[in-house]
Formats: C-alpha cells, structure tokens, sequence
C-alpha cells in the first residue's frame, strides 16, 4: 500500500519551497505542553487495513484519542482519513498554504524530502523521556534524517516470500528447507517453469523499494551510500538488475510483470510456486482460506536484505502546538497503541514491549524475526522523486531495450540530476 508514483514533482518542489519560506519566519517552539491547555489536534492518517476491517481501524484510532486525553483533559484530537493516491501533493498543498494536519503520516524516504525542506518539526527537543531503549534501533534509524529524529515509528513491514507447497513438493522441494539464496530459488524456478508455473510475482507497476532495491542489497550493493554517493550502477548493484532481467527473459516471471501492480491472484490461484509479499498479503490469503503456504526468508547473494518500510507518525512544521503534538506522537505509539494498531493491521510492532501480540501467532512470529533483514529505503530527498526514472530503466530492461548495466547507468545519471537540482 505504501508505494505510489510522483507525478507532480515539480508542484511538490515549488509547494515546498514556499512553505519552508513561511515556515523560517514562525518560531521553532511548539506550545505548552500544560495538562490543562486547551486545544484542538488534527490527525491524518491513511487507510491501513481492508474496508472490511475499516471499523476496527476507526475504534484503535478513537482508543488512542481517548488515552491521549485522560492525560490531557481539554485536548480535542481529531483523526481524518486521506487516501493514499496523491497524498504528498495533498500535504504539500495544504502545508504551503499554512492550513493542514498538527500530526500525520510518513515512511521514510518521504520523511528525508520532507525534512530536507524544513517542512517538519525535529522531535528531539519536543518529546523529554520516550523510553527510546524499547524501540530497535533499526525503526530509530529509519526515522533520523541528518541526526535528527523526524518522527516517532509506527509500524514496521517485512517482505519475503511465501510458497504454494504443494507445487514445492511437486518440484522436489522441501516446505522444511526453504530456499536461502539467489542460486537455490533460481534452481527451483527453472523446474516451474518446465511444469507450467511461473516461479514468483513481479509487479513492476510498483515501486524500487519492491522491484529493485532489494536485489542490490542482496548483491551486496547500494543505490545511494549513507554518505549521499550514487551506487546503484556500480558491480555489486547490477546484479540487482541483472537477477531481475534474467528472470523475466526466462519467463519466471508473467509477461505482465513490467507494469502490473497485483499478482497475488495468481498464487492463490495455483499458478505460482512463491509470492514476494508481506504480512498483509499473509492476512488476504488467510480470508480467502488459502492454507497451501509456507513462509520463507528472504534471500541472500552476498547477505541476506529485503525492503521493509517503517510507518511512523510526525509533526507539521506548520503546526501552532508543536510541543503537545509530539506528546501525541508519544501517546500514539505507546506500547499500549502500538499493541492494537499493528494486530489488526499485522505489521510488526517496533516496540519491544508490544511483540508479545504475535506470541500465539506463528506466521507473524516468523515475520517478526524477519524485519531483523529489513531496510527501510533509500533515506534521502530525492529518493522519491527519482523513483518513476529508476521504474522507467527497469521497464525498458526488460523489454530488452537496454541492458542491465544500460539500464543502472541510466538510473545513475537520472539520480544525479535530481541531485543536481
């Protein structure tokens, strides 16, 4: 849910500009974060879970209001759903025009552009004692963007795979010995494929983050070094792409791959011996009684990675009660609302304390000891905004218009103008 293309990156640009001009001239402080202040704080959120479970979702946000103002009696908080579609633009719009949310929602490469611009207002001063230890330290960093935390985490995700086992038996492999490498998956999909499956999903109508990034890691690769270099077309990293070509070109993957942006139909419906998914998709394939699945983890060529966002909540630069937002942020992701929010959603909870809520699950236990292997993204600005160019050089890679190496040059020389804007 969480990947979505940025077609107006231009408006964002100028839309963050001008809010970071408005912005400079207010004071940092936030408000008093006096017990008996009043206010009214605006929430936005997103839609987390299906329409079917969108009630339940409604009463863990009213449950967090209500913690929130046994503590603070006179406080008013308001929670408004956005959709997902657009929603930078519609933050940036609102922000631009001083009007907005006190608090709301990010991952972390949105979080690197927003606070690049000055459009966020730094926790570390606001939130006094957050008992920090019991977050891992993974979801801290994820959150910290030039050595100031941003936002306080919310929700982790773990992609891995998930196999149909009885194709894997078909196959000759063992749901007790999954694969742990590029060589024994590879292995296994050439033997689907001669059976008429195709080996995994690829939907390339989403993200980097899904489609590529992953694979780098993996490699050993990555796309931009924590000290703002371009990697992502150096050796290690054209494995990346090259995995990804050689699947497609052996058609281990359906021919839609290129654009699509859903093939879990495909496996639940026997055409597919894995599916790269996250615990959302666990939970879709328990509703529609698909029981056939064995969870494995994800791969490894030089070490083991995957792509797992960290959600979490932060507050507006543009808010007039700054100090008593991050209290809610506080509030928001206690262990207590960290509890309710990620068991209906199951995500996995970055609180230590909250990871009982899996300890009667053994599918989410086994993707909790997997977010150990994820990275958050690629946290910089413009790791969202070169996102359709990196999408578009994969695309044309695997139309065999360019090669893999062609095709990591181009998304270097896309991420370098960005950079140079």
């Amino acid at each position: 849910m969480f990947w979505r293309k940025s077609g107006v990156i231009v408006l964002l640009c100028f839309l963050l500009f001008a809010f970071t001009a408005c912005s400079n001239e207010e004071a940092a402080s936030g408000g008093s974060t006096d017990k008996k202040q009043k206010a009214t704080l605006t929430v936005w959120i997103h839609p987390y879970v299906s329409d079917e479970l969108k009630g339940k979702q409604n009463e863990v946000f009213k449950g967090m209001g209500e913690r929130f103002k046994k503590e603070y009696p006179n406080v008013t908080v308001k929670f408004e759903e956005i959709p997902w579609a657009n929603r930078e633009q519609k933050i940036l719009t609102a922000m631009a025009a001083k009007q907005g949310p006190d608090v709301f929602y990010l991952i972390p490469d949105m979080m690197a552009q927003f606070a690049d611009k000055g459009v966020l207002a730094p926790l570390d001063d606001l939130l006094g004692d957050y008992n920090k230890e019991d977050f891992d330290q993974t979801s801290l960093e994820a959150v910290t963007y030039k050595d100031k935390m941003y936002g306080l985490p919310l929700l982790k995700e773990v992609q891995t795979y998930f196999y149909n086992t009885k194709i894997l038996k078909e196959l000759g492999g063992d749901p007790n010995k999954l694969p742990q490498t590029w060589d024994e998956f590879n292995t296994l999909a050439e033997k689907a494929v001669k059976k008429g499956y195709y080996a995994r999903n690829y939907e390339g109508g989403n993200t980097p983050n899904a489609t590529l990034y992953p694979y780098v890691w993996q490699a050993g690769g990555e796309v931009i070094t924590k000290d703002g270099k371009i990697a992502i077309n150096k050796p290690d990293a054209v494995k990346g792409f090259e995995l990804v070509n050689n699947w497609y070109q052996k058609k281990m993957i359906p021919k839609d791959s290129i654009n699509t942006v859903d093939h879990l139909p495909l496996f639940l419906e026997g055409k597919m011996l894995a599916y790269w998914g996250t615990g959302a998709s666990l939970a879709t394939m328990k509703e529609k009684g698909f029981k056939d699945y064995a969870i494995g983890s994800p791969l490894k060529e030089a070490k083991t990675a995957t792509f797992g966002t960290t959600g979490m909540f932060v507050v507006s630069g543009n808010s007039k009660n700054k100090q008593l937002s991050a209290q809610l942020v506080k509030s928001m992701t206690s262990t207590e609302s960290l509890e309710a929010f990620n068991k209906l959603t199951k995500y996995v909870p970055p609180r230590k304390s909250a990871a009982s809520i899996y300890d009667g699950d053994k599918d989410m236990k086994i993707l909790t000891e997997y977010a150990q292997y994820a990275k958050p993204g690629v946290i910089h600005p413009v790791s969202r905004s070169v996102m359709p160019q990196i999408q578009a050089k994969l695309q044309e890679m695997m139309q065999g218009k360019k090669t893999p190496k062609q095709a990591a040059d181009g998304a270097a020389k896309a991420i370098q103008a960005e950079m140079d804007k």
